[in-house]
């Protein structure tokens, strides 16, 4: 096969997933998944949907971007898992597909007859993930949570702010969102693994051990050191100088010059565009990091001078190709800069019901052509799963409408 041929080829193409998710982490899974080329369909409770379709404070045509941005590129199917009928539809599905997914509490699924341990004896290939908070055992499995309470309790929020601050959770979700790469993770490993072994696996994911492996350097402070972290603010304490800087524009700019090098040459380029610092290279109390660790609060005031003499864009100018150095940019400036445009990482597509909509791309570059397709409406696609895949005829779906199975 030539190298063309294989990038035409979606790299999940011919897995199907059955995605019982809702909210955040495990749709965002199941975006990955779908955006990889797998054949996703999203289980909905008739009627109704799930609860991201009514989250957010954005909609279009009643449509929730909150539930179109990480539901796209799925099938959308309506069933509902209380039944004994919508159960046996399900298990039809679970015969002819590879992945499930869900992030219901621990005992859901086993209630609803979805869990691995059930599943598996109809299909011994299958692979289940499942996503919870605290995951599928201990003192807290039971326990309802969202992601800032993972944050919390993860110890995130108390390095999340500036130093003597009200502790502060990030901007977005990110427990949530990096749940849902840690699913996807584990996914594509049990896949593979099934691969050698013929046989299914589940994946169980805790958000917070998820949310601690986030924070390992932080973690290897006080597991090695006895140190406990404390918010910095936009500083990290442990290779200086960064931070951000507020420019002679009044807009920031974030630096982070962790090694020698970059140090250098940063007090290099500044000696050269402020007059007044041209003896920075050689002042020996910034001349090692020790140094600029001990002597941070002269530095940072050199540095605090410096950066208002310009503004943002000609600091870029002159520090861009020579140091990491980033304007700190709202969503929409963040949204239009040149870089994410060029990386295909705003895409739009044509909903059925909510029109047009915008949304970020697939940070996962493969070399295929990237194609997205718009979220489901709800039970789009109930006649080409339940009739083209599973073979049944209209009017037993339309029987099963009018029982509420679907």
């Amino acid at each position: 096969m030539s190298s063309n041929d294989s990038r035409s080829i979606p790299p999940l193409g011919g897995i199907r997933v059955l995605d019982l998710s809702q909210a955040l982490a495990g749709p965002v899974s199941g975006r990955i998944l779908a955006d990889l080329g797998a054949e996703v369909i999203k289980v909905e409770v008739p009627g109704v949907g799930e609860v991201a379709r009514h989250m957010g404070t954005s909609y279009l045509n009643g449509e929730s971007l909150y539930y179109m941005t990480f539901n796209r590129s799925k099938k959308g199917v309506t069933l509902n898992l209380r039944t004994t009928e919508g159960r046996r539809v399900f298990a039809d599905l679970v015969r002819v597909s590879d992945v499930v997914l869900d992030n219901f509490r621990p005992g859901v699924t086993a209630r609803l007859g979805v869990d691995f341990e059930t599943l598996k004896e109809i299909n011994p290939t299958i692979v289940c993930c499942s996503v919870s908070g605290f995951g599928a055992d201990g003192p807290y499995s039971a326990r309802p949570v969202f992601d800032s309470v993972v944050q919390a309790l993860s110890g995130a929020m108390s390095v999340t702010g500036e130093p003597g601050g009200t502790p502060a959770v990030m901007g977005f979700a990110v427990t949530d969102i990096g749940g849902g790469y840690g699913a996807t993770v584990g996914l594509l490993a049990a896949l593979f693994a099934r691969e050698r072994t013929g046989m299914g696996q589940r994946v169980d994911l805790s958000l917070l051990d998820v949310q601690l492996t986030f924070q390992g350097h932080l973690t290897e402070a006080y597991l090695g050191r006895g140190v406990i972290p404390q918010a910095g603010g936009s500083v990290q304490s442990a290779n200086l100088p960064n931070g951000a800087f507020r420019t002679g524009d009044g807009r920031y700019v974030q630096i982070h010059c962790a090694t020698q090098k970059f140090y250098e040459e940063l007090a290099a380029a500044l000696s050269e565009a402020v007059p007044e610092l041209k003896g920075l290279p050689g002042d020996r109390r910034f001349d090692t990091m020790e140094g600029r660790r001990k002597n941070w609060a002269e530095l940072k005031a050199v540095l605090d001078g410096a950066f208002a003499t310009k503004t943002a864009q000609e600091w870029m100018d002159v520090l861009g190709e020579r140091v990491p150095i980033a304007p700190v940019n709202n969503v929409a400036q963040a949204l239009e800069d040149p870089q994410v445009g060029h990386r295909n990482m705003v895409v739009e597509v044509d909903h059925p019901v909510a029109g047009k909509y915008r949304m970020p791309g697939n940070p996962i570059k493969m070399g295929q052509e990237e194609v997205f397709q718009p979220a489901p409406a709800l039970g789009q696609h109930n006649g080409e799963v339940l009739g083209g895949l599973l073979g049944y005829t209209e009017e037993q779906i339309d029987a099963m409408v009018e029982r509420g199975v679907v």
